[in-house]
């Protein structure tokens, strides 16, 4: 019975002591975010994607001059480290990395008869290296936030020469704190990557069919959902 008071009485001192730190301001501190989660493939497409690896049949490879390719959800993992600057404004440096198939949006005829629908074409490793601004609200236990980043995509299709590539990203997510250093981190966003290249002096066409080749512009679009532990100090 003694040391269940004991413990009892322990218990309650450090909730004392944990209170005021779920109550303070987190302006000046830094979070280390590890996570995972999924990749949401999009669609990635225009002239200076390298040629794909060759799909079913004899000279049936497929080059993104030519059609836009699909990109399959898959896994997603990297790390975040951000600098709390005020209670609502926080700046934040993150990498995320990611590797999915590639696969054509229609069916292609193969040697022997036949069709092979959504075939694949080839791998894509897409490392991502971005800055973000984030805008917190709440406090305490639950801080929610929306954030607008950008940065550099390296890109590398199987057998073929990485390309880096402006991206730029959307975000929102909430950090749910179990006690005052450690809690739980969510973050979806959304992400846009260019990969046009004006030094070859080539042009892009639309992705949807609507071939007008004179607009220079060449995007790959695409999002995750990720989750993992957040530490605070």
């Amino acid at each position: 019975m003694r040391r269940a008071l004991s413990y009892s009485a322990l218990a309650c001192a450090l909730l004392v002591a944990a209170a005021p730190a779920f109550a303070q301001d987190r302006a000046g501190t830094w979070e280390i975010s590890p996570f995972a989660g999924a990749f949401l493939g999009g669609r990635l497409y225009g002239n200076d994607v390298p040629r794909a690896a060759g799909a079913p049949g004899p000279g049936l490879g497929v080059s993104a001059r030519d059609t836009f390719l699909d990109e399959d959800d898959d896994l997603a993992y990297g790390a975040r480290l951000g600098y709390n600057v005020t209670r609502h404004f926080g700046l934040e440096v993150d990498w995320t990395s990611s590797r999915t198939d590639l696969r054509l949006p229609y069916s292609v005829a193969v040697v022997g008869g036949g069709f092979v629908s959504n075939p694949k074409v080839g791998r894509l490793r897409q490392n991502i290296y971005e800055v973000n601004a984030l805008f917190n609200f709440g406090r305490r236990r639950a801080i929610g936030y929306v954030g607008i980043g950008g940065g550099a995509a390296v890109e590398r299709m199987e057998s073929a020469a990485s390309i880096s590539r402006f991206t730029a990203n959307l975000s929102i997510g909430g950090k749910f704190f179990f006690v005052p250093r450690v809690g739980l981190r969510i973050d979806a966003r959304y992400r846009a990557i260019n990969l046009t290249d004006d030094r070859d002096g080539s042009s892009s066409c639309d992705h949807n069919g609507f071939r007008d080749c004179d607009e220079r512009r060449n995007w790959s679009y695409n999002g995750e959902v990720t989750g993992g532990l957040v530490f605070a100090f």
